[in-house]
């Protein structure tokens, strides 16, 4: 018989690869800015708590000198859930984007 906290959670995952540690810890800053509404608590990993759910970003090394987060969204309501995954997803795209365009040198 399933548990009945783990019959009604959601997942999602998440992973962005990082060509260092700075831009890393940078993403991490800028994620705790970006809800910084919500309460949060840092260990091995940063974990974010929303209502009936949490986001954890842990950091792995992949390569030498390379890293990435992989981020996991547990929650008991699927659409909210869903929301937080969306939002996460959008935030992202809008760093991979700012380290694109940190790259063009004029």
């Amino acid at each position: 018989m399933t548990d009945i906290d783990e019959r009604d959670q959601h997942h999602w995952f998440l992973e962005m690869n990082f060509p260092c540690s700075n831009k890393y810890d940078q993403f991490i800053n800028w994620l705790r800015m970006e809800f910084y509404f919500f309460q949060q608590e840092n260990g091995s990993f940063l974990t974010i708590y929303f209502p009936n759910g949490q986001v954890k970003i842990e950091k792995k090394a992949t390569q030498e000198n390379t890293f990435a987060s992989e981020i996991t969204v547990k929650s008991k309501c699927r659409k909210f859930g869903l929301k937080m995954w969306k939002n996460l997803s959008e935030f992202l795209s809008f760093i991979e984007n700012y380290h694109r365009l940190n790259r063009i040198e004029y």
